[in-house]
């Protein structure tokens, strides 16, 4: 099976979408399929990646965060896909890509899989100020539009979790296929833990039992609202011995370093560059603190779950996929800081191993990543079976 994905936010630096595109290639790879990604980048390019290879469009860079590029020059990806001549063509996000992979004819099986909830991220958060409420509601159907044209327009949407594939249900998206995204389980443990690394981090309260370590993990961007996490540890600052520790960049990061000044101990630390150390920083704190309220699924809690690290999640978007008793805890989406800050007090009035077992218990619950990509080909190879792209048939989990 060749599969071709056609990719929009792809940035130069990271992230969870690059990441789970690069991740395709190698499993496809593994597997016998050859997997093409069709990027945007600075140049054009093409960089090979085990039995697959990343193709970058040139396109200019994006305003707001530089890392990413722009898919502009439409007629080039056209070309490339006739060219590679797909049995899968799969758009990754729900503009031009999905643009380009919905019109283009001749391909077996096109499907779209739904990596960014952009209506959640950034018209729901001006819907909510909005009364009456009914018409909040109907504005937000009306947006859902978009989505609902694409799902016809391909053979499969899937659908990275199950709040996702229920969301795209309700909205009355068709051919909604759950297959749950995975996480490397083996890379992620308590036991790579770094003493030395946690002290680092704690800096002034190193010395102090009672001192907590808290982490943000993600793109620094305004979607994250980091800056709702660093309000809740100034809040609790006030009453026990708090550091937090801010892994990841973007174009908040000055913004976000300014808000937090008055910490009494805050360390910002950019990306990690190897996944040992990024493995050690999970397994070494006390409470992963997470403001996104729009997740599609969230590789980073995943993963620091299975490091035995409990979670304090907005109630809102796929990180509610992840909240079960004594591994996470939930506040509402658009709480202030206080509430967050005893969120975090909940999950750090229980013994530091009785959390961590839970948290621990609940990333061994998740699926693996082999699963996830196990289902996904499994169920390309059903739809392309069934002939017709599979379109007469409806959605299911997987």
């Amino acid at each position: 099976m060749k599969i071709l994905d056609v990719a929009e936010f792809f940035s130069s630096r990271g992230g969870g979408v690059r990441s789970y595109l690069e991740e395709l290639v190698r499993q496809g790879s593994r597997r016998g399929h050859e997997v093409v990604v069709v990027a945007p980048g600075p140049r054009d390019e093409v960089v090979p990646l085990e039995q697959g290879r990343i193709v970058r469009v040139a396109g200019p860079p994006m305003p707001y965060d530089p890392t990413y590029h722009a898919l502009l020059r439409l007629g080039a990806v056209r070309a490339i896909i006739r060219r590679e001549a797909p049995d899968v063509l799969q758009a990754s996000a729900p503009y031009t890509a999905a643009l380009v992979a919905a019109t283009e004819r001749g391909v077996p099986l096109r499907t779209f899989v739904y990596h960014s909830d952009q209506i959640s991220t950034y018209a729901a958060p001006l819907l909510d100020r909005l009364r009456p409420r009914a018409v909040a509601r109907a504005l937000e159907g009306a947006l859902f539009a978009w989505p609902r044209a694409l799902s016809r327009r391909f053979d499969a949407t899937i659908a990275p979790g199950t709040f996702i594939a229920e969301q795209l249900r309700a909205h009355g998206c068709e051919r909604v296929h759950r297959v749950t995204f995975g996480v490397r389980r083996e890379s992620f443990d308590p036991s790579r833990a770094d003493a030395a690394l946690r002290r680092s981090l704690l800096g002034r309260f190193a010395d102090d039992p009672s001192a907590a370590l808290l982490l943000v993990a993600c793109r620094l961007a305004v979607e994250k609202r980091v800056a709702l996490v660093i309000d809740a540890a100034r809040e609790l600052a006030a009453r026990r011995p708090v550091a937090l520790a801010v892994l990841g960049d973007g174009p908040e990061r000055a913004r976000l370093e300014r808000r937090a000044a008055g910490l009494p101990q805050v360390s910002f630390l950019g990306f990690a560059k190897d996944r040992a150390t990024y493995a050690a920083l999970l397994a070494s704190a006390d409470v992963f603190v997470h403001g996104g309220a729009a997740e599609t699924f969230g590789f980073v809690l995943g993963e620091a779950l299975c490091s035995g690290l409990p979670l304090v999640v907005p109630a809102a978007g796929a990180a509610m996929d992840f909240v079960s008793p004594g591994a996470a805890e939930a506040y509402p989406p658009r709480a202030p800081a206080a509430e967050v800050a005893a969120a975090i007090e909940r999950v750090l009035e229980r013994p530091r191993a009785e959390r961590a077992a839970a948290a621990r218990a609940a990333g061994e619950r998740l699926p693996a990543s082999d699963e996830h990509f196990d289902a996904l080909f499994a169920l390309y190879a059903d739809l392309l079976g069934r002939g017709q792209g599979g379109r007469a048939g409806g959605g299911r989990d997987g």
